[in-house]
Order: C-alpha cells, then sequence, then structure tokens
C-alpha cells in the first residue's frame, strides 16, 4: 500500500514538473508589432513621477509599437504582459526619443514598489547612458549607470536581458554590459515598457512631439525544475 502510495505521489509530482515545464515554453513569444496583441499587452493609465502615463499615447503603425510623448507636455506612456512571466531571455528593439529630461524603461516588475524588480532605464537624449538596477525583498539590491557604445536616439538597438536563479547578465547589440549573482528577484513579474519623466531629472517638456519606436519584444523561457 506505501509503494502504490509512493508512486501515484512520484507521478503526480513527475507530471506536475512536466506541466510547468510546458507552461514556461508556451509563455515565449516574440512580438513584432504588426499589430497590438490585447491578450498579451494592456495599456497603463496611471501617474509615475512627473508624467501622466495616458493609454492613449500608445499605438501601433509601421511594424512598430510607438509610444507618444506629447509636445508641451509631461505625458507618457506605458504596456505591460498581461501574464506574469519567469526565467528567460528578454529583449527589445527600441529607437528611443530625443526628448531630454525623461526615460525610457524595459523591465520586469512586481508589485509593491521595490520589492521584485529588473530595470534597464535608457536616457532619452544623447548623453548614452543606461541605468541597470534590482530590487528584491523589499530594498535596491544593485544600481549602476554605465555609458552606451552608441546613441540610442538615432537608431534601433537590442536591449537583453537573461535572467536566471543565480545570475543576471544585461547587454547592449550582444555585447555585455553587467552580470550580477546575488541580490536577484525570485519570482515571477510582469514584463513593462514605458517612457517617461521621473522627477529626479529636470522634467524639460519636449518642443515637438516625440515617439518611442519598438520593433520588436522577445522572451525566451528558461524551464526551471524545481529540486
Amino acid at each position: 500500500m506505501r509503494r502504490i502510495l509512493f508512486l501515484l505521489v512520484t507521478g503526480l509530482v513527475q507530471t506536475m514538473l512536466l506541466a510547468g515545464t510546458a507552461w514556461a515554453q508556451d509563455m515565449s513569444f516574440s512580438d513584432d508589432f504588426d499589430s497590438f496583441d490585447t491578450a498579451r499587452w494592456s495599456k497603463g493609465d496611471h501617474m509615475l513621477g512627473r508624467s501622466y502615463l495616458d493609454p492613449t499615447n500608445v499605438g501601433v503603425g509601421g511594424g512598430n509599437l510607438q509610444i507618444q510623448l506629447p509636445a508641451r507636455t509631461l505625458e507618457g506612456g506605458e504596456v505591460y504582459t498581461s501574464s506574469p512571466l519567469g526565467y528567460g531571455s528578454y529583449s527589445a528593439n527600441i529607437k528611443a526619443p530625443y526628448a531630454p529630461g525623461s526615460i525610457t524603461g524595459f523591465f520586469l516588475y512586481k508589485a509593491p514598489d521595490y520589492e521584485s524588480e529588473i530595470d534597464v532605464e535608457i536616457y532619452n537624449d544623447s548623453t548614452r547612458r543606461i541605468i541597470l538596477s534590482t530590487y528584491a525583498g523589499g530594498r535596491q539590491t544593485h544600481t549602476e549607470t554605465l555609458p552606451l557604445p552608441f546613441d540610442p536616439t538615432t537608431a534601433f538597438h537590442e536591449y537583453r536581458f537573461d535572467y536566471s536563479p543565480g545570475s543576471l547578465t544585461f547587454y547592449a547589440d550582444g555585447k555585455s554590459l553587467r552580470t550580477w549573482n546575488d541580490g536577484i528577484p525570485q519570482t515571477s513579474m510582469h514584463l513593462m515598457l514605458n517612457s517617461w519623466f521621473p522627477r529626479w531629472l529636470d522634467g524639460r517638456r519636449p518642443k515637438k512631439t516625440a515617439y518611442t519606436y519598438v520593433d520588436r519584444i522577445g522572451f525566451a523561457a528558461q524551464p526551471v525544475t524545481q529540486q
């Protein structure tokens, strides 16, 4: 009887592990934004820093996701995945707007603030700067501002991070920028992309409407076997 019970429990555990692996594989995607997939993406509608993230500032055109920073305002826009995602490789091809005083973020986030987050934040100007950060357990565990080898406002560039239980590596156009092996969140999070005006920058209103263009966002899930 004990052996039968053991086999039943073992079979159930194996089934759950296989189901978990299949779920992780099913969550992988590559979105070229020929249209706006409302099953995958939602639009932000809230205040962030100096900005109101207005859903009407988000759209699709010419095969790109477009986030508008309207002239003479501090408005921005945001998209996020409707479902949380786990370990894997995250990438986006982004042409940042020229709108000094604002940033474009490509990141994983789980509420509340500071609980769990992996950040890529691009300065929307020609200073060629990027901020990489992590939050875990309710506190910031890493942050570093690094130079980019290109102007992010003049062309599309790929930003990527590879996220696993014990390692996190950031890339720009395939070049490794930084790796951290501790202070990494250990939970599923929503993938987000936004452009906005933080309070820690000068809040300069753009004279002309500027756009963030994204021609692809991808996620390649990494199945993790539970021990």
